[in-house]
């Protein structure tokens, strides 16, 4: 049987990367978090400085989905920050949901008010899909 060694006295060369990514958290007090899980991704048009968002697209579990999908409001957010996002993704953390976008450089700590407010509206449709099944 060989043993591979490794000689712990050698640094790696990595350590701490310098990228952040914002995670919300929402609390749904449900045991069935797992039908929370989703993805959107911006559905665009043009190349480079043109480059603009004509729709998004969510896919993933159950019905939730299609609930994101079915908010124009939120689609209306979507359109505005997906360039810089890339990908919205919605994921269930035990009797938690965790809504974040891309990883960003340290040097670009700037919160978006708008990705707020995405956070918030899909936070909204957590707690009331929670709620109806609490009923």
């Amino acid at each position: 049987m060989t043993h591979l060694l490794r000689d712990e006295s050698s640094s790696f060369p990595y350590g701490a990367l310098p990228y952040l990514q914002v995670h919300y958290i929402v609390v749904c007090d449900s045991l069935d978090s797992n039908r929370f899980l989703a993805k959107c991704v911006p559905i665009t048009r043009g190349r480079f400085s043109n480059k603009e968002v004509t729709e998004v697209k969510w896919s993933g579990a159950s019905n939730f989905a299609n609930v994101l999908q079915e908010d124009p409001h939120l689609n209306e957010l979507l359109k505005e920050v997906l360039l810089r996002e890339r990908e919205i993704r919605v994921e269930p953390v035990g009797d938690h949901v965790r809504i974040y976008g891309t990883w960003r450089h340290e040097y670009e700590t700037h919160f978006s008010r708008t990705m707020i407010e995405i956070a918030d509206r899909i936070g909204m449709h957590i707690k009331e899909m929670t709620r109806k099944n609490s009923n």
